[in-house]
């Protein structure tokens, strides 16, 4: 269960994703979606374990920042003393070049 969200020029999208295990009752076709990647974009992946009502805030979308700390920034701020992460979250987050650094 791996959702997707992409920011292009500021703005948030959710992509494809399907609830499920893998190999588990596969859908006999899959939407393809494409689009092109540039320079102001930002691809968040994330498992199962955010909390489906996580909302990115306008932060995450700066492809000049660590994807590191992105990610990070990402379980933080999905997290509630309500609803807390699950300890099986995962974040990957993609941007066009890797941050200058030491």
């Amino acid at each position: 269960n791996i959702g997707a969200r992409l920011c292009e020029g500021g703005t948030w999208r959710h992509l494809v994703s399907r609830p499920g295990i893998v190999g588990t009752h596969r859908p006999t076709t899959l939407r393809e979606e494409k689009t092109a990647w540039a320079d102001d974009r930002v691809l968040v992946l994330h498992s199962d374990g955010l909390p489906s009502r996580w909302s990115p805030t306008s932060d995450t979308c700066r492809p000049a920042t660590d994807p590191a700390v992105t990610a990070a920034v990402t379980i933080r701020d999905a997290s509630s003393p309500a609803r807390p992460v699950r300890d099986d979250t995962a974040v990957a987050v993609l941007v066009p070049t890797p941050p200058d650094g030491p």
